[in-house]
């Protein structure tokens, strides 16, 4: 008996400072898929490779500060399981908090402009993604990361609360320089409708000033259909159109199709081409899913055809 009670005061002692953290939680995904990519001009590119797709490693957590306001904040590493190079990257990592009167974070995070274009891209983190070099269908400022980038740094954020289905995000950087990044984005959304409008202002450096997008989703039944335009040609030298359609077969099967065009400004400085996918994904659990998907595009500026054929495998924690 006392034996029991020595091991259960142990067994506290060693539980009471993991409960004091219990808002942490750890999470991730490893995801990995094997394509057969061909951009009919490099001939190294006609063999079979696994490649990594944004694989990750993260803590996050809150804490209840009282009167209405807890603490917030996320810490995310990209990881790289097809090698065993050091290929540790920075993601998400912020720190905020929230209240009444809405969500501020600082730090590295999603810009507004980016936050939108994964909602609507049902092959998003694939090789088949619709912000894909390859694809033309949604701009590079849904990737990368800096103060001009999807991923924007030195970043301050505000998000309000949702009053009658409404939302503003409002972000600006902090890079120390006359000219910050800032962006403002506005939302809707109910079970079905979800419509956006985002517009961004860069910072120093780039070719221009600003761009903008507008889009959305509707839900009816089992099939979900997306839109978004993109007028970049100022910043980028080129024009957006994405459209999606997900339809789900039952619980664990569906099938997703998209399709994106760009379309060059009178400048010429930017891609025009068009191309579309098609994907087949089954959830295996919660957690886990496979997939097979084919893309095709035709890039006329640079006068070259991308067909790429995927299988991946997905795992969260």
């Amino acid at each position: 008996m006392k034996k029991r009670f020595l091991v259960a005061a142990i067994a506290a002692t060693m539980i009471s400072p993991i409960a004091a953290y219990a808002d942490a939680t750890v999470y991730g995904n490893v995801h990995l898929s094997i394509d057969d990519y061909d951009d009919d001009v490099s001939a190294t590119n006609e063999e079979l490779e696994m490649n990594n797709r944004t694989s990750a490693l993260g803590v996050k957590g809150k804490e209840d500060l009282g009167g209405g306001m807890t603490a917030l904040y996320k810490v995310e590493f990209g990881i790289n399981p097809d090698t065993t190079a050091s290929t540790i990257s920075t993601r998400d990592q912020w720190v905020g908090l929230k209240g009444a009167m809405g969500t501020v974070k600082f730090g590295t995070m999603s810009s507004n402009y980016k936050q939108m274009g994964g909602k609507i891209d049902p092959m998003y983190r694939t090789a088949l993604e619709g912000r894909s070099g390859d694809y033309a269908g949604q701009s590079n400022l849904h990737s990368g990361s800096g103060i001009n980038r999807g991923r924007s740094t030195d970043t301050l954020q505000y998000t309000s609360p949702k009053m009658g289905g409404v939302s503003v995000v409002v972000n600006t950087t902090f890079e120390g320089v006359d000219d910050e990044t800032m962006g403002l984005g506005v939302r809707y959304s109910t079970k079905s409708i979800l419509a956006y409008f985002d517009y961004i202002d860069m910072a120093a450096g780039t070719s221009t000033e600003s761009a903008m997008k507008v889009g959305g989703s509707y839900k009816l039944d089992a099939i979900t259909l997306g839109l978004q335009y993109e007028a970049t040609g100022d910043l980028l030298g080129e024009d957006n159109l994405f459209f999606s359609a997900n339809y789900q077969m039952n619980e664990n099967d569906n099938i997703a199709f998209t399709f994106g065009s760009a379309s060059e400004d009178t400048a010429g400085s930017g891609n025009d081409g068009s191309a579309f996918a098609l994907m087949y994904n089954h959830k295996m659990s919660k957690r886990t899913n496979v997939y097979a998907g084919y893309l095709t595009s035709d890039i006329d500026d640079n006068d070259t055809d991308v067909t790429d054929l995927t299988f991946g495998i997905r795992h969260k924690f």
